[in-house]
C-alpha cells in the first residue's frame, strides 16, 4: 500500500510540475516578410490546443483529489484516524479541487458541493510568466529581438522566467474564486500535511 501511495504522490507532484516549464528553447518566433512589411510573432502556447490544456488540468485535478481515497485506505490498513473529509470540509482549496473532480466524473454535482460553490475552470492558456520572487535584489528579464528572433532571459535571486499554464476558477455566477495554479498548489500542500499526520513519508518534489 505504501508503494502505491508513494507512486500516487509522485504522480501528483509531476502533474503539478507540468503547469510550468523553465526551458524556453522550444519557442520558435515566426517571421514573415511581405512586400508590405515585416512581421514577427511569438506563440508561447507551443501549439497546445484547448483540449490538450484541458487534459493537463484534468489530470492534475484527478491526482490531487484521489488522495482522499488513497489516504482512507492507508488509514484503514494502519489503524490511523482518517482526516480526509474533515480536510475537505475545512479547506477551501481542497474543497474546490474535490468539487471540480466530481463535476468532471459525473458531469454535474449530484450532492451538495463541499466548497459551497459549483466551480468551473475558464481561460486556460499557456503564457510567458515572469516573477521577481520575494527576496531583495531579485530580478527577471526577458528580451526579444524581432529582427533576428533571438530571445534572452536573465534572472537573479528568486527571479524566474517560465512558460506557465494559467486559468481561473470561477463559481456558478462567473465570480472569481482563485487562480487555478494557486488553488492546486495549496490543495497539494494541505493533502501532504494530512498524509504526514497519518504517518506517510512524503517524497521530495523533483
Amino acid at each position: 500500500m505504501l508503494d502505491l501511495l508513494d507512486r500516487k504522490l509522485r504522480q501528483m507532484h509531476e502533474s503539478l510540475g507540468n503547469l510550468e516549464e523553465s526551458d524556453l528553447s522550444s519557442i520558435k518566433p515566426e517571421q514573415v516578410a511581405t512586400p508590405h512589411g515585416y512581421y514577427c510573432k511569438v506563440d508561447f502556447s507551443q501549439g497546445k490546443t484547448d483540449v490538450g490544456l484541458a487534459n493537463i488540468a484534468t489530470l492534475l485535478i484527478t491526482n490531487i483529489a484521489c488522495m482522499k481515497d488513497h489516504l482512507k485506505a492507508w488509514c484503514s490498513k494502519n489503524n490511523k484516524v482518517f482526516e480526509g473529509d474533515t480536510l475537505i470540509n475545512s479547506d477551501k482549496n481542497v474543497a474546490l479541487i474535490h468539487d471540480l473532480w466530481r463535476i468532471d466524473k459525473h458531469a454535474e454535482l449530484n450532492s451538495k458541493p463541499r466548497s459551497g460553490h459549483h466551480p468551473n475552470i475558464q481561460g486556460l492558456n499557456q503564457a510567458l510568466s515572469l516573477s521577481t520572487g520575494t527576496s531583495a535584489g531579485s530580478e527577471a528579464v526577458f528580451t526579444f529581438d524581432p529582427r533576428t528572433g533571438e530571445m534572452k532571459t536573465q534572472t537573479q535571486g528568486g527571479g524566474s522566467v517560465k512558460l506557465a499554464i494559467t486559468a481561473q476558477v470561477v463559481d456558478e455566477h462567473g465570480a472569481l474564486l482563485g487562480e487555478f495554479s494557486d488553488i492546486c498548489e495549496k490543495a497539494t500542500a494541505a493533502w501532504e500535511q494530512a498524509l504526514k499526520r497519518a504517518g506517510v513519508a512524503i517524497p521530495a518534489r523533483q
